[in-house]
């Protein structure tokens, strides 16, 4: 289940736009494909035995409104814009897929600490691994998931309340 998020990004630094034809089917396209692939690992997921707990991380808002460190790289406020675009609509794919599934879905803030704050908790264009999380990124993470794992724990909560399970 591979979608190359940091492959979309590194395209739309280079195009001239990145809201073109081509370029949106190319998204669509990887859209649908990680669905089906996604589709299908919920249903091994929620076929194991003892269903196991399971969050679903949704992607992190790698930008913010501070995007001075990446315009001299290509990326406009308009790429940024339709960037951000697909970004929720992958984030829809994601929480709609876990809610159907009865699973949690974790949502990791980065706010204050997107790409061009002073501390951020995504790596730089430059870095091995752009758009990745930092290791305080993946604390973020790591919390996100804990906080979703405790409305699951929740007494009485219906956060983890699983029908049919």
């Amino acid at each position: 289940m591979i979608f190359r998020w940091s492959t979309i990004l590194a395209y739309c630094a280079v195009a001239t736009r990145c809201d073109n034809r081509a370029t949106s089917a190319y998204f669509q396209q990887k859209l649908a494909a990680l669905s089906t692939s996604y589709l299908q690992l919920l249903i091994q997921l929620g076929s194991l035995p003892g269903h196991p707990k399971v969050i679903i991380n949704r992607y992190y808002d790698p930008f913010g409104s501070d995007i001075s460190c990446v315009v001299q790289r290509g990326l406009t406020a308009a790429k940024i814009r339709t960037l951000t675009t697909w970004l929720t609509a992958l984030n829809q794919v994601l929480a709609k897929g876990a809610a159907q599934a009865g699973f949690q879905s974790a949502q990791p803030s980065f706010a204050g600490h997107q790409l061009c704050s002073l501390q951020p908790y995504v790596q730089g264009l430059g870095a091995a691994a752009p758009f990745h999380p930092t290791a305080l990124g993946q604390l973020a993470i790591a919390l996100a998931d804990q906080n979703a794992l405790a409305q699951v724990a929740a007494p009485g909560s219906s956060a983890g309340h699983q029908s049919g399970r």
